[in-house]
């Protein structure tokens, strides 16, 4: 064997052991988490008063949807939301645009709030995998929102949204932590 050959037969021997260890003998895929990418996290400030007029405040790190093309990617494709609490939606203008689950993954749950940051409305929503959007539920509020913000299912009480609760979105970016009380 001269030695052109005996290269060339390492060769192959070496590629058939790389294939072989890239290979899984299940086909098993590794699913990696996919948060939002793209959005700004800002600090959302929540006060709700109690019985006795005392009022607690918050502070929690939440994504900010605040551009047409933010709004209308929201949480799609999102397996986690990552480090924020949630997402907040906030539209120039008083609306009744309905909200909707086409190509979301997870189970959220969503509040409304008016121009002042009041309370309006909560509900939760479930994940539409239809192809055609138009046969996926609308969730929406009676009365017009400015802010709407989506979290995790089940967690709107968790991070302090209450019947009393107001929000307000401050102008300062989130620290390493998720949120602070």
């Amino acid at each position: 064997m001269n030695l052109h050959t005996m290269r060339l037969a390492t060769a192959v021997v070496v590629v058939g052991a790389i294939a072989a260890c890239g290979t899984s003998p299940t086909n098993e895929t590794i699913d990696v988490p996919q948060e939002p990418t793209g959005f700004d996290r800002q600090i959302m400030r929540i006060s709700t008063a109690d019985s006795v007029g005392d009022t607690e405040r918050l502070d929690r790190c939440v994504w900010v949807a605040d551009t047409s093309d933010e709004r209308r990617r929201g949480l799609m494709g999102v397996t986690t939301l990552g480090a924020a609490d949630g997402m907040l939606f906030v539209q120039e203008q008083p609306t009744s645009g309905a909200f909707w689950m086409k190509g979301t993954l997870i189970n959220l749950s969503i509040a409304f709030f008016d121009q002042d940051g009041v309370l309006l409305d909560a509900t939760n929503m479930s994940p539409c995998l239809a192809s055609n959007g138009n046969d996926c539920p609308r969730y929406q509020t009676p009365a017009n929102y400015v802010f709407a913000l989506e979290v995790a299912e089940g967690d709107l009480a968790e991070l302090g949204i209450h019947a009393n609760s107001t929000i307000t979105l401050v102008d300062q970016t989130c620290s390493s932590s998720t949120s602070t009380e």
